[in-house]
């Protein structure tokens, strides 16, 4: 009964020296923030809770840096605030990483770390490494080189500690239902921009879902993977299915001409790869239909074109050449391939800006000569050959996890997951030819590099050995 009674008395004790710190930090909040710093210990609290959950710090990062568009979102504007200081989603990234890792040192778990991922990551350390050298050879600060590279510091750790992650299969399988309803979600929120009269114009009349990549990259790989479980006949849940045509339509309503190809070529691989051999054959036939549809489309004028028609007929060459924005992406990458040939070793670092030397560009961009429209040459410019190699080896990397899934998971929406993103890199590989977003976009990178995660997780738990 004494020792009862020590232990309450105890608790009590603990319970009245939690409560005091909780009003002091009430009244330090209110006195810094006002009334809003009454919700600082919430905070705290809520912040010490996901620390010690990690699948729940993930879904909790990733749902928030999908959610949260940026200023050219018209429903829910003040969500841009997220990104006016790229320390907040440094912070937020990291605490992803702090609570795998205190997760880790718990439960006495050593470090795990893909096959496929060894390479990629090894020579992206080194790349990163190499342009901050680069740099401060050309008088760039040390501090301020490596605060340049904080979005690559995404794709080195957040799959690391993704895979390290301590869940089951049915787990496992319920963060990749929560991705596609968060899809669903987007695409509903979207279409509402839409209908409301909320979204900026396209092509002088149409209205857009979402310029920005990250949704278009989660829708993309959500119409991929319900695609992908009904060629394989995996039975997905009956509201995935009912939540396709949404998805679908806002992905066509973004205006997105790269991922409108990258959906056309990944719906093509999935075909491919899903169907029996005879059903393979008859894409050839498909594909050359196609082609001659898209060829005579590129050449014929229609009156009172739609938007979506004005949309896919500039991607005919000579519309190419016309358009004052598609030409500065050739001159640009012609001006880049030149700095490259001087700097064909080291790059010119990561705080390097490009020369307008072998070509004059047709109108200039706020910040665009350190920006390169091709991701390849972006990581070649930045980090020298190793960052070029670097990048080739994380889409080689990641379509190596995605095709273990595919081919060893017994659970169908497993494999389902694994083919959507082979196919997806893919696509992704043929849009980095006209826009940079791995390691370039902030939302962008966290999302690919949750998912590469994700893939070395689930072929980590799911894939059985042969």
């Amino acid at each position: 009964m004494m020792v009862a009674g020590r232990l309450r008395g105890n608790e009590l004790v603990l319970a009245g020296a939690l409560a005091l710190l909780t009003a002091v930090l009430a009244l330090a909040g209110i006195h810094k923030l006002g009334v809003a710093g009454l919700l600082a210990p919430l905070g705290l609290a809520l912040l010490v809770a996901l620390l010690r959950r990690p699948l729940l710090m993930l879904m909790f990062v990733v749902g928030l840096t999908v959610m949260c568009e940026g200023v050219d979102f018209g429903l829910f504007n003040f969500t841009a605030k997220l990104y006016e200081h790229a320390t907040v989603m440094n912070i937020l990234v990291a605490f992803v990483v702090l609570s795998v890792g205190l997760d880790m040192l718990r439960h006495r778990r050593r470090l795990r770390l893909p096959a496929a991922l060894v390479v990629p990551l090894g020579l992206l350390f080194f790349a990163m490494l190499a342009g901050v050298v680069t740099s401060h050879s050309l008088g760039v600060g040390t501090t301020e080189a490596l605060h340049s590279e904080n979005r690559l510091d995404y794709l080195l750790f957040m799959p690391l500690a993704i895979v390290n992650m301590d869940i089951d299969s049915s787990q496992a399988l319920k963060l990749l239902k929560l991705g596609y309803a968060l899809a669903i979600v987007k695409a509903v929120l979207g279409l509402i921009e839409v209908a409301g009269g909320y979204a900026p114009s396209i092509e002088g009349t149409g209205a857009l879902t979402y310029y920005e990549p990250t949704a278009n990259w989660l829708i993309l790989i959500a119409t991929l993977g319900i695609f992908a479980a009904i060629v394989a006949r995996a039975r997905p849940p009956l509201w995935t299915l009912l939540g396709s045509p949404l998805i679908f339509a806002a992905l066509l309503l973004s205006y997105r001409r790269s991922f409108w190809i990258a959906a056309v070529l990944g719906l093509v691989l999935v075909l491919l790869l899903a169907l029996t051999p005879t059903g393979r054959r008859m894409l050839v036939p498909i594909g050359l239909l196609l082609t001659g549809a898209i060829l005579l489309l590129g050449t014929t004028h229609l009156e009172g074109q739609s938007p979506i028609v004005k949309r896919a007929t500039s991607l005919a060459p000579t519309k190419i050449e016309n358009n004052v924005e598609d030409r500065y992406r050739l001159d640009e990458r012609a001006n880049v391939e030149a700095e490259i040939e001087k700097h064909p070793i080291t790059g010119l670092g990561i705080n390097g800006e490009w020369a307008a030397t072998r070509r004059t560009l047709p109108i200039e961009h706020e910040g665009g000569r350190g920006y390169v429209h091709f991701a390849a040459l972006w990581y070649w410019l930045k980090l020298g050959i190793l960052g070029f190699i670097a990048y080739l080896a994380l889409l080689i990397g990641s379509a190596v996890l995605s095709w273990q899934l595919w081919r060893g998971a017994r659970e169908p929406m497993f494999r389902a997951f694994g083919l959507a993103s082979l196919c997806g890199f893919a696509g992704l590989a043929v849009m980095e030819t006209t826009a940079s977003f791995t390691g370039v976009d902030t939302r962008f990178t966290v999302l690919i590099a949750a998912q590469i995660g994700v893939l070395a997780l689930l072929s980590r738990i799911a894939v059985q050995p042969d």
